[in-house]
């Protein structure tokens, strides 16, 4: 008896500070099939967001009226800097950027949702005398950053129901 109120104390206390497993989020129920809007569909970050919500039971439609909701992705952005170079005068580290502008709509109550900015920065160190390598953690690097846009994205659509767009109704 006394293990079982210990953990059901310890499980409401973990529950209260807000912790929660890492990448996990709820979409509301209400969400049920998603329609995105892009002038590139069939990009990378399209398709992981089709994955992202299948992950999550939202079915991606074809058509905007089957769909509860829509995202449209308004721009893309990916940028690439020198952060620093080595004693050669040459390029040691790169600086990796990604936006993505989207806004989200309410297709049953007609609301827009704000254009809403999703963002990822990272830094790698080049190797010039591996270049190969240097490519494949670029790719690695743009993979995780395009995660969590992702992650930003649903988030977002998963606030939503919660939130009005339009304070004034």
């Amino acid at each position: 008896m006394l293990q079982k109120s210990l953990l059901v104390a310890i499980t409401l206390l973990v529950s209260a500070c807000g912790w929660q497993l890492r990448d996990h989020q709820l979409l509301h129920p209400s969400i049920d099939a998603v329609y995105f809007v892009s002038t590139e569909a069939n990009t990378a970050l399209i398709g992981d967001l089709k994955r992202a919500l299948d992950s999550y039971g939202v079915r991606f439609v074809d058509t905007q009226s089957d769909a509860s909701y829509s995202v449209s992705i308004v721009a893309v952005r990916e940028n690439i800097r020198t952060v620093s170079i080595n004693s050669s005068g040459r390029v040691a580290e790169y600086q990796l950027n990604e936006d993505v502008d989207f806004y989200i709509r309410n297709i049953q109550t007609d609301n827009v949702y704000p254009v809403a900015t999703a963002s990822s920065e990272r830094v790698y160190e080049f190797r010039e005398e591996d270049i190969l390598s240097s490519d494949n953690e670029e790719k690695r690097i743009r993979y995780e950053m395009r995660k969590d846009i992702v992650a930003q994205v649903l988030a977002q659509l998963g606030s939503v129901k919660t939130s009005n767009p339009n304070p004034d109704q």
